[in-house]
């Protein structure tokens, strides 16, 4: 009797399932090697020598899959399904964890950025600030009676000048202006008005 034979099609594969595959093979930082003090206080609070999955995932922070891979090499004891670990023992682990090269590059990333957010913070408290003064007559500038050389017409502005100072004097009238009278400004701006 003769078989069928059978020939599969090939399967495309989508860039979603080689990225989520990709991202399965890559390593997780530890996070909480940062919090490995308060963790082993923590663990060592435990009323029960015996540290299991659950207790170490909510320690750690940490899904299931990974509180298993950390846990593993730890156990020594079974109950049913579950394994438990001795807490010395999962104590000594995370702390060969933590001393580990992610470990190393992580803190080596946190104390990075905590420099550099320090150098930004002393930036901005010694950067003087430039404070410009605007005379009265600025600051209650209406939109009828802007600088001569300052339009508003239907999608267009116009400021013509002559210096760059005078330039910064009519944009500020402008935006004063504009400040006082939004409404105004917005129907000269789209043309429901009549133009100045």
């Amino acid at each position: 009797m003769l078989g069928r034979v059978y020939f599969a099609r090939p399967r495309k594969i989508s860039p979603l399932v080689v990225y989520r595959d990709c991202r399965r093979t890559m390593p997780d930082k530890p996070t909480w090697c940062g919090h490995l003090e308060e963790i082993s206080r923590r663990l060592l609070q435990l009323p029960d020598a015996w540290v299991d999955r659950a207790t170490l995932e909510d320690s750690l922070g940490v899904g299931r899959r990974r509180a298993q891979q950390i846990l593993a090499p730890c156990v020594s004891r079974q109950i049913g399904s579950n394994g438990l670990a001795d807490r010395a023992a999962v104590i000594a682990h995370l702390q060969r964890l933590a001393a580990g090269e992610a470990a190393h590059y992580e803190r080596r990333r946190r104390v990075l950025l905590a420099e550099r957010l320090a150098i930004l913070d002393r930036e901005r408290i010694e950067r003087p600030k430039v404070l410009v003064e605007a005379p009265a007559s600025i600051v209650k500038r209406e939109l009828e009676d802007l600088p001569e050389g300052v339009s508003i017409e239907r999608g267009r502005i116009t400021v013509r000048f002559e210096t760059a100072t005078e330039a910064l004097e009519k944009l500020l009238a402008l935006a004063m202006a504009i400040g006082n009278d939004r409404r105004r400004f917005e129907s000269l701006a789209t043309g429901s008005d009549d133009g100045m």
